[in-house]
């Protein structure tokens, strides 16, 4: 089969390797559709370490059965589904209560084994679910983002009638503003650039605008609150970005943050202001299980219902031959104006 190798930064090739054959307990899918994830952008801009075999990466994607291990029960050729990449151990005591995206033996498919930058991807059985019928493989690949999303508000809940502010204009920050006006938030603003993915959130779910290029964050959302700050604050930005400080700046007293994007420098706070306000600072990291059923199944369940439609958010696709090119696209979004990037094997 044909796949897309990342040899570290921005060396990625599109090379022939075995085809992948599934374990009694796995089945083998036909990758429909793959999208490209801020993680997948921070490896993309880094040094690349020389000294690592090269990985196949993706984990938002969705696909065909093309193949069933023995061993399953659940799914047949030909079936749609879409393909959560976590793999817990389903055994320790996090797994046990429902925490399993915090697993020590945590295993993620296109991390630590192959993901769907390719033709095929291999997937244990029970972590593929049936797409609902109305839901495209496009769509589709957007569960793992709207996942992430669930589980946010899982950490840090929104009442009807907060505000809410969200640090981050990319497919996370715009999929929470999402399920925060979903859950009865009398308002959403989005904080970031450029002006593309911020008109989006505007037209798309009447969320306030707030360009970091154009005007003082802290400024603009006092005057969007009429002087309350932000109700909640979640921050989908990550990197090494300072925003950790600049969600404390803009929250409420006794307002709740979330801080949902991946780090990769420490973060600056001034603790005292925090303190005397009595923040409330959350993490957020994946998903797992609420209430007893997985995050990505209410992801896609509220997709299937109708309430979540991620359609606008795809701004770009490319064939598997293009995927340097995509990638290029998917971390240019002040020249492209690119949200969501997928990749089509």
């Amino acid at each position: 089969m044909e796949a897309a190798l990342f040899y570290g930064g921005k060396d990625i090739r599109v090379e022939s390797v075995p085809d992948p054959i599934p374990e009694p307990e796995q089945v083998l899918v036909e990758v429909q559709a793959t999208g490209i994830c801020g993680s997948d952008l921070h490896g993309y801009h880094r040094v690349p370490n020389t000294t690592r075999p090269p990985r196949i990466g993706g984990h938002e994607l969705t696909g065909r059965i093309a193949e069933v291990g023995k061993a399953t029960r659940m799914y047949r050729v030909g079936d749609r589904v879409a393909v959560e990449p976590t793999i817990p151990c389903n055994s320790c005591p996090e797994c046990l209560t429902g925490n399993y995206n915090l697993c020590s033996k945590l295993i993620h498919i296109g991390g630590h084994i192959s993901g769907g930058f390719a033709e095929y991807v291999l997937a244990p059985e029970s972590n593929v679910y049936e797409l609902p019928g109305q839901v495209s493989f496009e769509a589709g690949a957007m569960a793992e983002v709207y996942a992430v999303a669930v589980h946010a508000l899982s950490v840090t809940p929104v009442q009807p009638g907060d505000h809410v502010a969200v640090i981050g204009s990319g497919p996370i920050g715009l999929t929470i503003a999402q399920m925060a006006q979903l859950s009865g938030a009398s308002s959403v603003a989005v904080i970031g650039k450029p002006d593309a993915p911020l008109r989006l959130a505007k037209d798309w779910i009447n969320a306030v605008p707030i360009n970091v290029d154009a005007a003082n964050p802290a400024e603009a959302i006092e005057a969007w609150s009429q002087g309350r700050g932000a109700d909640v604050v979640f921050e989908a930005v990550g990197g090494s970005a300072q925003t950790l400080q600049q969600a404390t700046e803009i929250a409420g007293n006794r307002g709740k943050i979330c801080m949902v994007g991946g780090h990769t420098a420490p973060l600056e706070l001034n603790a005292g202001s925090a303190r005397k306000r009595e923040l409330t600072i959350s993490w957020s990291f994946c998903y797992g299980r609420r209430d007893g059923k997985r995050e990505f199944q209410i992801a896609l369940d509220l997709m299937g219902a109708g309430k979540l439609d991620p359609t606008r958010l795809i701004t770009h696709r490319f064939p598997l031959g293009e995927i340097r090119r995509a990638f290029e696209v998917a971390s240019g979004r002040d020249e492209h104006g690119s949200v969501k990037v997928l990749v089509l094997p």
